[in-house]
């Protein structure tokens, strides 16, 4: 009779743990006594899903999520329990994890359209449909990251702008300071040039009129210089057609000549060199000369010493030169013109 106590306690311990199990699962949505399949999905950003969030398939709930799972590389693998057993998971299927405006996260499956069906345990791909707190996150948190460079830009500001200020703005009194000087200097500049533009405005004034001058001149005389362009174009026409090589060989040659003929000079040949260099010749012909004016003159003067006449038959015979004066005399006789 103890022992008959014992076992029924046992039992009741047992069912009851059963039935608590049980009442978890169906809590969660999970039938305990169906053959449900098991799928694995990878989600970088759970949103919220929890175990026992529903999954549904055209808006009607097929199964529940059963856990999340953290990896290896930290992505939450979420472990599906699917009560339809006669829906088929084509393998481009998708498990679209959505999130209402309250922020319950539930999963949508999106079948696919391939021939190819998921086996149990497989993996469904991965898909989103954010709500409006995801959007807000991702909207809001770049913003929030330029707003942050941007102050700490302003900071940098700031802190540039006080030490350019210096303490108590000393920095930029100086600054102004220096400022004005520049502008009574630029005031001054200004001024100088313009006293030397109004004392110079005569002479600005003439040079003008000299410039239109030259610029009207050019202008009556552009006939002129259209005239001196063509003529120059003519004589570079005639210039190109002369045989300026020819000529060019031709004076070559002649200085190559007069240059012989200066080297024969100045090395002493021929009588130009004794006539140029030498007093020999130049003596020797001013000797000749008076040799024959002195004999011209006997000759003028005592003519019969040099002739001989014959009269009858007669011979009267003159003077006998000797053979120095007969070539003389002949040399004359002949030079003298017929």
């Amino acid at each position: 009779m103890k022992y008959k106590k014992e076992f029924i306690i046992g039992l009741t311990v047992i069912v009851a743990i059963a039935l608590l199990l049980f009442g978890i699962q169906f809590l969660k949505g999970i039938n305990a006594f169906s053959s449900n399949r098991m799928f694995y999905v990878a989600y970088d950003n759970i949103q919220g899903l929890v175990p026992g969030s529903g999954i549904n398939y055209k808006g009607n709930k097929i199964g529940v999520v059963q856990d999340n799972i953290l990896d290896e590389d930290k992505n939450w693998i979420t472990v599906l329990n699917i009560s339809e057993s006669e829906l088929d998971f084509p393998i481009d299927s998708k498990a679209k994890l959505e999130t209402t405006v309250l922020g319950e996260s539930s999963i949508q499956i999106m079948l696919g359209k391939s021939e190819k069906i998921l086996k149990d345990k497989d993996t469904i791909i991965a898909d989103y449909k954010f709500g409006i707190t995801e959007l807000a996150t991702q909207k809001i948190v770049p913003i929030e990251t330029k707003v942050n460079v941007l102050l700490n830009n302003l900071n940098k500001s700031l802190a540039s702008i006080d030490t350019v200020l210096g303490t108590d703005g000393e920095n930029l009194r100086r600054m102004m300071y220096s400022l004005r000087q520049i502008v009574t200097t630029l005031n001054s500049t200004v001024q100088d040039v313009d006293n030397v533009v109004k004392g110079s405005s005569s002479d600005i004034k003439k040079t003008i009129e000299n410039i239109t001058f030259i610029t009207e001149n050019v202008r009556a005389s552009n006939d002129k210089i259209t005239n001196l362009v063509n003529n120059f174009s003519d004589l570079s026409d005639s210039l190109k057609g002369a045989d300026i090589a020819g000529t060019v060989m031709q004076t070559k040659s002649a200085l190559a000549e007069v240059t012989k003929m200066m080297e024969e000079i100045n090395n002493g040949n021929g009588s130009a060199h004794q006539l140029i260099y030498s007093d020999e010749l130049v003596n020797n012909m001013n000797s000749m000369l008076q040799e024959t004016e002195r004999l011209v003159n006997n000759i003028k003067t005592h003519p019969k010493r040099y002739l001989q006449f014959a009269v009858f038959g007669g011979k009267d015979k003159g003077v006998k030169l000797d053979a120095t004066d007969e070539k003389k005399l002949k040399k004359l006789l002949d030079e003298q013109p017929k």
